[in-house]
């Protein structure tokens, strides 16, 4: 089983050798490996780069270059991509490293759809999104933990479109439901900015796709 490094690593070394090996391992559905998808990373700062991970016909495939018709792209700083892999920060992201050191990138894949039902499309209304979302997790300015995502093809802008912040705390009730996000919205405790419209098509596909999974 290849094994997550328990120590960090360059992003290049993550990307190029340890990503392709943990996905080797990932057991894919029929209709899995029929996914033509590509993925932008771009890690900004020290030892950052661009990347496209390429899901086609069952395989990944690497190029040390940002791909502009690339589907999605994750843009965040080097310091905010090593302290959510190896520092525990945010736990939501650390809840996911840990489920991979464990049992390996199997422990990530959603729950099979029950006998007879078709299988949940993630890429389904994303695709028809344009722009980039940045989510901020802001402890009181003591510590700042982002990252972004731009959905669709094109340049990445250089400011985003929309942002989503909220405290570390209210992130943490959140990730263990003892908050709702809506709930945190109306109090005030997440605040929207800029681009309404792309976080309010973005949070009607992510309530499409956990209504579905949760029917299974």
């Amino acid at each position: 089983m290849a094994t997550f490094p328990a120590e960090p690593i360059p992003p290049r070394e993550f990307i190029e050798d340890v990503i392709p090996s943990l996905f080797a391992e990932v057991e894919l559905e029929p209709d899995e490996e029929a996914i033509d998808l590509r993925v932008g990373v771009v890690l900004e700062g020290d030892d950052g780069g661009e990347w496209t991970l390429h899901f086609v016909q069952g395989e990944l495939g690497v190029r040390d270059v940002r791909d502009p018709e690339a589907e999605l792209t994750v843009i965040q700083a080097v310091a905010d991509w090593r302290s959510a892999l190896w520092e525990g920060r945010p736990a939501l992201i650390a809840d996911g490293v840990e489920q991979i050191r464990r049992g390996g990138a199997n422990e990530l894949r959603p729950p099979a759809p029950a006998d007879g039902q078709p299988r949940v499309d993630p890429l389904k209304g994303i695709s028809d999104l344009r722009g980039r979302i940045e989510m901020v997790i802001d402890d009181a300015g003591d510590a700042r933990w982002a990252v972004g995502v731009l959905v669709g093809p094109g340049a990445v802008p250089e400011t985003p479109q929309a942002t989503i912040t909220l405290g570390a705390a209210e992130a943490e009730s959140i990730r263990t439901g003892a908050l709702h996000p809506l709930e945190a919205l109306i109090s005030g405790q997440l605040q929207l900015d800029g681009d309404l419209g792309l976080i309010l098509q973005l949070q009607a596909v992510a309530m499409t796709l956990s209504m579905a999974a949760g029917g299974r």
